[in-house]
C-alpha cells in the first residue's frame, strides 16, 4: 500500500511515460533526419580514406573494406595548405578578439539608458537590411590602403548585428543593483564592465566567440577580393582553389615525392582537415553555448 501511495504522489513528469505510436513515429523521423545530416560528412571521411578502385566500384559506402591514407599524404605534401592554415589562424585569433571588443563595448553602452539610444539602435538595425554594396566596400578598403593585407579580412567585418543584439539583451538582464553597489564604492563604467559584467557573461562570451570563430574560420570571400598575394590566401580559399583545379596542384609537386591519389579523395581530405579544428573546439564550448543561447533571449 505504501509503495502504491508513493507512486501516486509522484509528479506527473517523474512517472514512467508509456511509449505510443506517435512517439515511435517521431523518433523514426528524427533518426532519418539525423542520418541525412551526418551521412554527407561521414561519406566525405570515407572518400578520403579509401583507395581509388574501391571509390569507383562503390561510391556510396557505410563501412570501408580497405583503408588508404594517400589523399592525406598528398595534402600534407602540399605546402600551400600550410600557408592557408597560417593565414586563417591569424584571422581567427585577431579577428575574434577584434569582434568581441567591438561587440561587448557597444552592447554594454546600448544596454544603458543613454540619450538617443533608440535612434542609435534604429540605425544599427537598418544596416541589417541595407548595406553599402560590393563596389563601395572595395573602394573603401582600397582607399584606406588595406589591399593585400590581413587587415582587409579583419577590420571590415567588425560586428555581427545579431550577436550585438543578443549581447545587449544579456547585459540588460544583469541586475542594476550590482552596478549601483559598485558605483557607491567608487567604481566607474570601465570597472563595472571589466570586473562585474564580463565575469558574469562567460557563457555569452563563449557563445558569441564561437559564432565569430566559425565565421572567421570560413573566411574566403574577402580574401578573394582583397588579397593579391597567393601566399596570403586563407585556408578556405586555398581549398576552394584546390577543389577547382586539383589536377594542376598535383603537377606542382615533385614527381619523386608525388603520391598517387584520385581527385575526389584529395578534395574530401582537404574538406575534412578544414572541419576538424572547429569540431574539436565545439565540445569544450557546448555547455556555455547552450546556456548562452538560453540566457541571451530572455530580455529584449
Amino acid at each position: 500500500m505504501k509503495l502504491k501511495t508513493m507512486k501516486s504522489n509522484l509528479p506527473k513528469n517523474k512517472r514512467k511515460r508509456k511509449i505510443n505510436i506517435p512517439h515511435i513515429f517521431l523518433v523514426l523521423i528524427l533518426c532519418v533526419y539525423g542520418f541525412l545530416i551526418l551521412y554527407p560528412f561521414y561519406n566525405s571521411v570515407l572518400q578520403s580514406i579509401i583507395p581509388y578502385k574501391l571509390a569507383i566500384r562503390s561510391p556510396f559506402l557505410l563501412f570501408p573494406t580497405e583503408i588508404d591514407f594517400t589523399s592525406y599524404q598528398f595534402i600534407f605534401h602540399w605546402d600551400s595548405l600550410m600557408y592557408g592554415f597560417r593565414t586563417t589562424f591569424i584571422i581567427v585569433v585577431f579577428g575574434v578578439l577584434y569582434n568581441l571588443f567591438l561587440t561587448v563595448t557597444l552592447s554594454y553602452v546600448l544596454s544603458k539608458p543613454i540619450p538617443g539610444r533608440k535612434i542609435i539602435n534604429l540605425f544599427i538595425v537598418f544596416t541589417m537590411f541595407f548595406q553599402g554594396g560590393l563596389i563601395p566596400g572595395y573602394l573603401l578598403v582600397k582607399g584606406l590602403g588595406m589591399m593585400d593585407s590581413y587587415a582587409a579580412m579583419i577590420i571590415p567585418l567588425g560586428i555581427n548585428i545579431m550577436n550585438l543584439m543578443i549581447m545587449r539583451s544579456y547585459f540588460q538582464g544583469i541586475p542594476d543593483e550590482l552596478s549601483e553597489a559598485a558605483k557607491l564604492d567608487g567604481a566607474g563604467e570601465y570597472t563595472i564592465l571589466l570586473r562585474i559584467c564580463l565575469p558574469l557573461s562567460k557563457p555569452m562570451l563563449a557563445t558569441i566567440g564561437l559564432y565569430y570563430g566559425v565565421e572567421r574560420w570560413n573566411e574566403w570571400y574577402n580574401g578573394m577580393l582583397f588579397m593579391r598575394s597567393v601566399e596570403k590566401w586563407p585556408l578556405q580559399l586555398r581549398i576552394r582553389d584546390m577543389i577547382q583545379s586539383v589536377g594542376s596542384v598535383v603537377n606542382q609537386i615533385p614527381e619523386a615525392s608525388r603520391p598517387t591519389a584520385y581527385p575526389l579523395g584529395i578534395q574530401m581530405a582537404g574538406i575534412v582537415i578544414s572541419i576538424i579544428p572547429v569540431a574539436l573546439i565545439y565540445p569544450f564550448l557546448q555547455k556555455y553555448f547552450v546556456k548562452g543561447l538560453t540566457l541571451g533571449g530572455v530580455k529584449g
